[in-house]
């Protein structure tokens, strides 16, 4: 299904129209925005055919998965952009893709999502009353995405903070494996991120970019510090959950370290007894020091000896 939501400048409003009733010629001051979330792949066809959408621009836009994206030709842009669909970092199912054809007068609106309620937030709402251009829906779409991100990174913070404290007090694998997933998760958000804060940092600089042509350059260089920020942040969580990993791999090979000066420990006092113990019971008749009265004495006392020789020993080393 095809919502078509149509701007009369006879009665300067906004209306819900079906797709036969859009007129073939619009007028100068006259505005459309086609939202496709719920329309059939050959609806969507028809709407890209209708306002002769260069074949490119109609295949990038119809896919189901695309890196973010500008690209302009002859009237219209394609501006392509990904949100976080999931409520928190702990898992990442997919991302919401935002695929936006717009010109002065169109606007061609598609979200993929998995999520019904972000679905919802990712669709700006249109107000009879209000006159907007549709750059502005564009921008509210393109903050909307930031703001996707923005809120869940927030919320993060505290989660981090939780676990870098259970960490530092009682680290487990438990704990290990899932900052090992909030690293995965972070790794392919931070990916999303560079490709969008690039789409608006290429625009800062380059004089003819096509944003330029919709949007003010204060515009794009808040939409620039957004997707700058967000990458920030998510760089700075990756880092600090890389070196909670190293911290509890670090403490980890500390403790078996020390588990193996004890276990080196023992087995160096007790080889020796157990040589002595293993030569004088060896069962050949002629063993000399047998036939001694006192050899069974003589024998502890060689290994009582040994033994305090060697924990004296590594009480000089301050191994204990």
């Amino acid at each position: 299904m095809i919502l078509l939501n149509y701007f009369e400048p006879e009665t300067n409003s906004w209306q819900t129209i079906s797709f036969a009733r859009l007129p073939q010629q619009l007028s100068a001051d006259a505005r459309v925005w086609l939202n496709l979330n719920d329309a059939s792949p050959e609806e969507i066809q028809q709407v890209l055919q209708r306002f002769a959408i260069m074949p490119t621009l109609a295949e990038d836009f119809s896919r189901q998965r695309h890196p973010p994206k500008l690209e302009t030709q002859t009237d219209f842009s394609l501006l392509i952009l990904r949100g976080y669909a999931d409520p928190d970092f702990s898992e990442f199912n997919s991302s919401a893709q935002v695929n936006l054809l717009y010109s002065k007068q169109v606007l061609i609106s598609l979200v993929r999502c998995h999520s019904a309620s972000l679905l919802e937030q990712l669709t700006p709402k249109i107000t009879a009353d209000k006159s907007l251009q549709l750059t502005d829906w564009v921008k509210q779409f393109i903050l909307t995405v930031s703001g996707s991100y923005l809120e869940k990174l927030i919320a993060f913070e505290d989660v981090l903070s939780e676990l870098e404290d259970n960490m530092l007090q009682r680290g487990n694998d438990e704990q290990m494996a899932l900052m090992m997933r909030y690293r995965s998760v972070l790794r392919k958000i931070n990916r999303n991120l560079a490709y969008q804060k690039d789409i608006f940092a290429d625009a800062l600089y380059e004089e003819k970019s096509p944003l330029l042509n919709h949007f003010s350059a204060p515009d794009v260089r808040d939409f620039y510090e957004k997707f700058e920020r967000l990458h920030s942040m998510t760089d700075l969580y990756y880092d600090q959950l890389s070196d909670l990993v190293e911290g509890y791999m670090s403490t980890t090979s500390h403790q078996i370290n020390e588990r193996m000066k004890v276990l080196t420990m023992v087995s160096t006092i007790f080889i020796p007894l157990t040589f002595i113990a293993g030569l004088y019971g060896m069962n050949f008749v002629n063993i000399p020091e047998l036939a001694n009265p006192h050899g069974y004495f003589y024998a502890l006392l060689a290994m009582a000896v040994l033994g305090m020789g060697g924990m004296l020993w590594f009480k000089f080393k301050n191994w204990w």
